[in-house]
């Protein structure tokens, strides 16, 4: 019998792959994009994100838990699906990879400055390719242990309880905010990552209320990055947080131990688990489309040469605003494939019953 993912590894996972560095400039975001009381936006911006996941269930309910690659090569033909696969896999791995680099850059410029940056990247891909090679069920279970590692950052809001004003508040909303629409879609990058779930349908329970799983994790991570930028918004003043490049670090930075010094940059080290569990699901699912293209491959030998081809990849952007820039392209495109993927399965879903209905006729 083949091992199925529950619902409490689908959500903790979903919750693991939303959540990750994108926190640290949200509440800037939020301010510049939508001005005063811009953490509403968090919960608008949680909502789409919930109506595209009921899209991804239409998928698994109309394919009866068929895998995207199969409901593509049942209307296909082969010599087009092959180059979709080679692209799918391309663009996923580079998003990965990128995240992965965002994360090692910060880290290298707040607690190792002096340190060789390949080398942390190198240590980082290690990682990577060990959770990518035990597999899927193990990729999970260790993203439902390194959830325990994160989540009670959550209780650290308590510490700025004494400083949090409602006055800076203000009672106006969404005044002082310019380009609504652009800021929305570079927010909702922070949420982006649910998508993967359509490459772990067949790895999952076959009750088909484990959807309601991945609403779940989306509400864990609008809860959570509602948490941060709120209390932002009530610490810093308008200004101030448009001009701080990341806010929440700034935040942690105020929580002061008398036998801890740069107490941040230790908080900021647990972020290392949930950044490890996103690049890893994206190397993975690109690993699963390459594996359609060469189904006799070894998978881990793939595993391998995809995490090869990243490292390299991840040398060319120099400086940490050439490497917030590629994400940010990347990141507006995955925000198109989150709504366009599913709606496009859906098309062949339909294409494929009607062809099916014919043919019993």
């Amino acid at each position: 019998m083949k091992e199925r993912l529950y619902s409490t590894h689908i959500a903790l996972l979903v919750f693991m792959i939303q959540t990750g560095v994108a926190a640290l400039s949200l509440s800037r975001k939020a301010a510049v994009y939508f001005g005063t009381n811009g953490w509403l936006s968090i919960l608008i911006l949680g909502c789409v994100a919930a109506i595209n996941i009921v899209l991804i269930s239409i998928v698994n309910r109309m394919g009866n838990g068929m895998s995207v690659f199969e409901i593509m090569e049942k209307s296909i033909p082969r010599f087009i699906v092959i180059p979709i696969y080679l692209v799918l896999s391309a663009y996923l791995a580079a998003i990965g990879c990128l995240v992965g680099k965002q994360y090692i850059h910060i880290f290298q410029l707040i607690a190792f400055p002096t340190a060789s940056p390949l080398m942390l990247q190198g240590c980082f891909d290690l990682l990577v390719l060990f959770l990518v090679t035990k597999g899927i069920y193990n990729i999970s279970k260790a993203a439902t242990v390194f959830s325990f590692l994160i989540l009670w950052m959550v209780f650290l809001l308590f510490a700025f309880s004494n400083d949090f004003e409602f006055e800076r508040m203000t009672p106006f909303v969404f005044k002082g905010g310019r380009d609504m629409l652009v800021g929305a879609v570079d927010m909702f990058a922070a949420f982006v990552g649910y998508e993967l779930i359509l490459f772990v349908i067949p790895y999952a329970d076959r009750s088909k209320k484990w959807m309601r799983s991945v609403q779940i994790g989306n509400l864990m991570s609008t809860l959570t990055y509602f948490s941060f930028v709120f209390i932002s918004f009530g610490f810093f003043s308008l200004e101030q947080l448009k001009i701080l490049i990341y806010p929440l670090l700034d935040m942690l930075a105020y929580i002061q131990l008398p036998f801890v010094e740069r107490l941040e940059n230790m908080l900021f080290s647990f972020l290392l688990f949930t950044v490890v569990v996103t690049s890893t699901m994206y190397t993975w699912s690109a690993g699963e489309a390459v594996h359609h293209v060469f189904p006799k491959a070894n998978r881990n030998i793939m595993a391998l040469f995809i995490v090869f081809i990243t490292f390299l990849l991840s040398i060319l952007p120099d400086t940490l605003y050439e490497l917030e820039l590629w994400l940010k392209i990347l990141s507006y495109g995955e925000v198109a494939f989150s709504f366009a993927f599913p709606i496009f399965l859906i098309l062949l879903l339909l294409i494929q019953g009607r062809m099916g209905v014919k043919s019993r006729v």
